[in-house]
C-alpha cells in the first residue's frame, strides 16, 4: 500500500479543493466527482490508496452505494474509509458504520481536525495490519519449527533404516494430498480441513518405533526371517509407547493424531494387518491414509532390499491387493491423485531445495488455488523485491549496504563493493579490517551513539561522514532505514542504507563560502552571460555579486542543487553565504517538497514558480537556472506575500484562495482535467527530454449527433478519468481541444510508452455507460519520445496520431519514416 495516496470522493469542486488545500502536503491526492468515478479510481489503483475520504451524497453512485462495492469486492478492510458530509442524522452515521466506515465527519469541519483524523485512521489501520502480520509470523515460525523438527527425527529414523532420506517427506505430501481429495468426495470424514496439516506433521512419525529395533535388521539386505520380521513388527507399538509416555502434550490433537497413526498404520481393510488386527471403520482414518500413503512410497522408492518400482506398477500392486487391503474410497482417492503423484514424484520435485518446497505447498493449496496465508505472501513478496533490488545494483553504481543483527553481516551493492575495494557480503564486519580501512572506529562509534539516542519510534537517520572511495577519503551523505527488533525492545534488527559521494560537490560549495567569509561591499557583476535558453551562467567569483544584486529586490535569496543549498542571509556582520544540509528546511519540512522547482529548474533549464507556506505565512517563490563554472544551480528568489494583497471571504485561508485560483484558471470544467491554458503558460515552451502522447476520441461527432450533446460530455469526461486513473499522480493530461487530448509524462523509459499507451487505449475502450445503451468509444494514440523543445515533439505525437486515426482505435509510435 501506498502510505501517501490519498482518495477524496466528492461532487462539489469547491469541498474537494478545501480537502486538498488540508491534506497536500502531507498526501498524494486522487480526486472523483461521483460514486462511479471514485469504485473506478479505486480498481485502478487497487492496492495503493492509503485512506478514501467519501461524500455521502452524489450523483451517478452516493456514498453508501461505494461503501456496499467496496464490501464486495473486499476492499473494505484494505482501506479506512471516513466519511464527510452535512447529514448528521443518526441513520446515516449508523448506516455508515454498518458499511464499514472507520469514521464519520459533519461539515463543516476544522481543517487540522481533518488531517489529524486522517491520519490516524491510516496509523490505525496500519497497526492493525502490521499485528495481524506478526501473529502469521509469529505461526509461521513456530510451524516451520515443528516441521523442522519432524524432519529432522524422520530422518534420524530414516538413516537408522537405511532408507533415502524423503521417505517421512514423502508419506506426509501424499497424506496431504489424499486427505484433500478424501474431503472433497465425502462429508463423513472425522477429520476437518483445520486438522490436515496436523496429521501430516504426526504422519512424519509413523515409523519412530523403528529407534528401538536393531539396525542390523532394519538394513538387512536380504530377506528377514520370520523372527526378525515379528520384531521389526514391534515398531508400531513401540512407537505408540514414545508418544503415550511423553510426560506433556498428552492433550494435544497432534499427540492423539500421532499416537493412532504409530501404532495402526500397519492395520488392513480386511483384518489382516498388525499389530492388532483391526478391521474397516475401527482403524483411525488418519492410520489409514497414512497406511495407503506408506504402501504407495515403499514400492515407488528404493530400498536397501528392493530397487524402486514405476508408478504404474506400483499402483497395480496396491490395486490387486499385493500390498494388502485398503479403504475402497481411500483406493478411488488414490486413483484421483494419480496424475499428481506421478509428476510430483519426478526429478524437478526431488531437485528442488526442501525450504522452497515447504513455502510452495504452504502457498498454494493442492487444487492450484491460493492460500490466504498473509506471511507466505509476503514473504514471497519480499523475495521479487530483493530479487529487483539486485538486478537495477548490477546495472547501477547505486550505493547502498544493508546490516543485519542476525546474521552478524553486511552485505553491500555491486557499485559500493567497487568503489570500496569490499567484498560484497560481509561476515562479522566490526572485526574485518577490510572494513575498518574504509570506515572509520569514530564514525562507527558515532553510528552506535545515534542508534542509541534514537526512539523506538524513529526509523530514519541522516548524517555526513568521511569514507574511503577509490582509494581517497571522501565526503559522504548516508541516510538509513531503520527497522527495530520487535522481540527486543530498544534494538534494531537491521539497517538500510544508501551512501551519496557530495565530496566534490561540498568543496565547491565550501569554496565559496571561504571565498566570501567576509561582507562584499562592491560586488561585481560583469561579465554576466545569459544565453539563448535564458540559463545565466556565471564564475565562482561573480556568486556574491548575483545574490547581494538579487537581494535587493528579494527577502530571501539562496542557490541550490538538490542534496546542498547555499543561502543568503543576514547577520550583525553583514550579508554572507551558509550551507545547510537540506533546501527543504527553510519551509520546516522534514522532506523533500512536492513540487521542488529547483529540481525542476535544473531539469528543464527553464524558470519555475510556486508559493510555499510557513506556519501562517505564505511566501512566492521564483527559480531560474544558474550555471557556476559550468555546474547548474537553481537560484531561488522568495518574497512574502502580504495579507492585504489578498481578496476573499475572511474565514477562508489562503492557502484555500491560492489553491481555488490555481484551479479555476487551469481545469478544465467538462472533464476536470487540465486545460488548454495551462499548456500554453506552464507547459508550451519547456525544452529538453520528453515523452508524451496525443489522444483523439474516434467518432465524437457521430455520438453527439447519435446519442446528443449530454452524452458527448459524458464520452468525454469518462474518458479523460479512464486516462488519468492508468497514469502516475505526476504525469499531466491536457485536454487540447475538443476531444483531442495531451498527455506529459515525466521520467517514462522509452521501451514502456507502448505498453503504456495500449493499457490506456483498453481502459477506454472498456468503458459502459448504462445510461447510453449502445454507446461504446475508443481513442487513437499517437505516441513520441524525443530532446527537444515540448512543442517539436508534440507535432511528432500529431503526426502519428494521424496515422492512428487512419484505422482506429490504434496505438502508433513516432518515427523519423513515419510519412
Amino acid at each position: 500500500m501506498d502510505e501517501r495516496k490519498l482518495l477524496i470522493a466528492d461532487d462539489s469542486e469547491l469541498n474537494r479543493a478545501i480537502l486538498v488545500s488540508v491534506l497536500e502536503k502531507n498526501f498524494d491526492i486522487l480526486e472523483a466527482a461521483d460514486g462511479k468515478e471514485a469504485i473506478a479510481t479505486l480498481a485502478a489503483h487497487e492496492g495503493n490508496i492509503a485512506a478514501l475520504l467519501l461524500d455521502v451524497v452524489m450523483p451517478e453512485a452516493d456514498g453508501f452505494e461505494v461503501l456496499e462495492e467496496m464490501n464486495r469486492r473486499g476492499w473494505i478492510d484494505e482501506i479506512p474509509t471516513i466519511m464527510i458530509s452535512v447529514e448528521t442524522g443518526g441513520s446515516y452515521i449508523d448506516r455508515a458504520f454498518q458499511l464499514g466506515a472507520a469514521d464519520y465527519v459533519s461539515r463543516p469541519f476544522v481543517p487540522n481536525m481533518i488531517r489529524r483524523r486522517v491520519i490516524n485512521a491510516i496509523l490505525l489501520h496500519t497497526k492493525t495490519r502490521k499485528l495481524t502480520g506478526l501473529i502469521a509470523d509469529h505461526f509461521y515460525r513456530r510451524e516451520r519449527n515443528t516441521d523442522i523438527l519432524a524432519a529432522i527425527l524422520g530422518y534420524a529414523v530414516e538413516a537408522r533404516s537405511g532408507e533415502r532420506g524423503t521417505h517421512m517427506t514423502n508419506v506426509s505430501r501424499i497424506t496431504g494430498l489424499l486427505l484433500h481429495r478424501l474431503l472433497e468426495r465425502t462429508d463423513r470424514c472425522p477429520i476437518g480441513p483445520e486438522d490436515i496439516e496436523t496429521v501430516c506433521i504426526a504422519s512424519s512419525l509413523h515409523d519412530i518405533g523403528k529407534l528401538l529395533i536393531p539396525e542390523g535388521i532394519l538394513t538387512k539386505p536380504t530377506a528377514l526371517t520370520p523372527g526378525e520380521f515379528d520384531i521389526v513388527k514391534q515398531h508400531t507399538r513401540l512407537g505408540a509407547k514414545i508418544i503415550s509416555d511423553l510426560p506433556i502434550y498428552q492433550n494435544e490433537t497432534i499427540i492423539k493424531y500421532a499416537l493412532e497413526i504409530c501404532r495402526w498404520h500397519h492395520e488392513r481393510w480386511n483384518g489382516e494387518g498388525y499389530p492388532d488386527g483391526l478391521k474397516g471403520e475401527d482403524i483411525p482414518i488418519a492410520a489409514q491414509v497414512v497406511s495407503l500413503a506408506d504402501a504407495y512410497d515403499a514400492l515407488t522408492s528404493k530400498r536397501c532390499y528392493k530397487e524402486a518400482l514405476s508408478h504404474e506398477k506400483s499402483l497395480e500392486m496396491i490395486r490387486g491387493g499385493e500390498c494388502g487391503n485398503f479403504n475402497p474410497l481411500l483406493l478411488e482417492c488414490l486413483n484421483d491423485i494419480a496424475d499428481t503423484l506421478k509428476h510430483s514424484a519426478g526429478a524437478e520435485a526431488a531437485a528442488e531445495p526442501p525450504a522452497y518446497r515447504w513455502a510452495k505447498e504452504l502457498i498454494w493449496k493442492p487444487d492450484g488455488s491460493r492460500q490466504e496465508l498473509s506471511s507466505a505472501r509476503m514473504t514471497k513478496q519480499v523475495e521479487q523485491e530483493l530479487s529487483k533490488r539486485r538486478f537495477f545494483s548490477y546495472l547501477t553504481e547505486e550505493f547502498w549496504f544493508e546490516f543485519t543483527r542476525h546474521p552478524d553481516a553486511v552485505a553491500l551493492s555491486a557499485g559500493a563493493a567497487r568503489r570500496t575495494g569490499l567484498p560484497r557480503v560481509i561476515v562479522g564486519p566490526l572485526s574485518c579490517t577490510q572494513l575498518c580501512s574504509v570506515v572509520s572506529a569514530d564514525t562507527i562509534q558515532a553510528m552506535r551513539n545515534r542508534l542509541l539516542c534514537a526512539a523506538s519510534d524513529e526509523t530514519y537517520l541522516e548524517f555526513e561522514t568521511e569514507l574511503t572511495l577509490d582509494g581517497h577519503p571522501s565526503l559522504c551523505q548516508i541516510a538509513i532505514q531503520i527497522t527495530w527488533a520487535s522481540d527486543e525492545p530498544g534494538r534494531f534488527s537491521s539497517l538500510f542504507g544508501r551512501v551519496l559521494d557530495i565530496g566534490e560537490r561540498c568543496r565547491r560549495l565550501e569554496d565559496y563560502r571561504q571565498a566570501f567569509a567576509a561582507p562584499v561591499l562592491h560586488p561585481a557583476l560583469l561579465p554576466v552571460t545569459v544565453g539563448a535558453d535564458h540559463v545565466l551562467r556565471i564564475t565562482g567569483e561573480q556568486v556574491i555579486g548575483v545574490l547581494e544584486s538579487c537581494r535587493s529586490m528579494f527577502g530571501t535569496v539562496r542557490l541550490v542543487d538538490p542534496e546542498i543549498c547555499m543561502q543568503l542571509t543576514d547577520t550583525s556582520d553583514g550579508a554572507v553565504v551558509e550551507k545547510s544540509e537540506h533546501c527543504y528546511a527553510i519551509w520546516n519540512k522534514t522532506q523533500r517538497c512536492e513540487h521542488c522547482i529547483s529540481q525542476e529548474v535544473i531539469r528543464t533549464r527553464r524558470a519555475q514558480t510556486k508559493v510555499e507556506a510557513v506556519g501562517d505565512k505564505v511566501f512566492y517563490v521564483h527559480a531560474v537556472c544558474v550555471e557556476v563554472d559550468g555546474t547548474p544551480y537553481a537560484l531561488e528568489l522568495v518574497s512574502p506575500i502580504r495579507m492585504e494583497d489578498l481578496r476573499g471571504d475572511e474565514d477562508a485561508s489562503v492557502l484555500n484562495q491560492l489553491l481555488l485560483r490555481n484551479r479555476q484558471v487551469y481545469i478544465d470544467s467538462a472533464t476536470h482535467v487540465y486545460n488548454r491554458r495551462y499548456f500554453d503558460d506552464r507547459l508550451r515552451d519547456l525544452d529538453g527530454e520528453f515523452t508524451l502522447a496525443m489522444l483523439d476520441l474516434d467518432h465524437f461527432k457521430h455520438i453527439n449527433d447519435t446519442y446528443g450533446h449530454l452524452a458527448g460530455d459524458a464520452a468525454l469526461s469518462r474518458a479523460a478519468q479512464a486516462i488519468r486513473s492508468a497514469i502516475r499522480t505526476g504525469d499531466e493530461l491536457v485536454r487540447y481541444g475538443g476531444d483531442e487530448f495531451l498527455l506529459l509524462f515525466h521520467d517514462m523509459p522509452r521501451n514502456a510508452l507502448k505498453k503504456k499507451l495500449e493499457s490506456i487505449r483498453a481502459a477506454v475502450e472498456s468503458l459502459e455507460f448504462p445510461e447510453y445503451p449502445g454507446l461504446r468509444i475508443t481513442v487513437s494514440i499517437g505516441g513520441a519520445h524525443a530532446v527537444g523543445p515540448l512543442a517539436d515533439t508534440v507535432q511528432k505525437a500529431d503526426q502519428a496520431l494521424y496515422h492512428a486515426k487512419a484505422a482506429k482505435n490504434r496505438t502508433v509510435l513516432y518515427k523519423e519514416d513515419l510519412q
